[in-house]
């Protein structure tokens, strides 16, 4: 079974994005404590895997875009990451905890000092 079909057998969906063209890219949501600004009406966070390949050689990037508690939009990307399946589930938690530590750290504005 090659990569393609290992994600969608693991729940993965898979929709064009028109900004990665090159990539064939997945998507899955995960549960989190916080949701994504920007889509409040979903449970959790979601998460884009995708897949390029150039020659024989496959190159995978996950990334998690989504709106903070400020309102602010974050986008987290992890690339160069193994093309294993198992290995690439192992990174997803980490994209996750980075979205909560955001989602609870002090809005940005109020860490600004003014000008004096």
């Amino acid at each position: 079974m090659n990569i393609y079909e290992q994600l969608v057998a693991d729940g993965w969906r898979e929709y064009p994005n028109q900004f990665k063209v090159y990539s064939r890219c997945f998507y899955k949501q995960f549960e989190t404590p916080t949701r994504c600004h920007g889509n409040y009406d979903k449970a959790g966070c979601q998460v884009e895997l995708s897949v390029s390949t150039h020659h024989e050689h496959i190159m995978v990037e996950l990334e998690l875009t989504g709106g903070l508690k400020d309102e602010s939009w974050m986008k987290l990307s992890n690339y160069c990451v193994p093309n294993d399946l198992l290995d690439i589930k192992k990174l997803i938690p980490r994209l996750l905890h980075i979205w909560e530590a955001a989602n609870s750290f002090p809005k940005a504005l109020e860490l600004v000092e003014p000008a004096s």
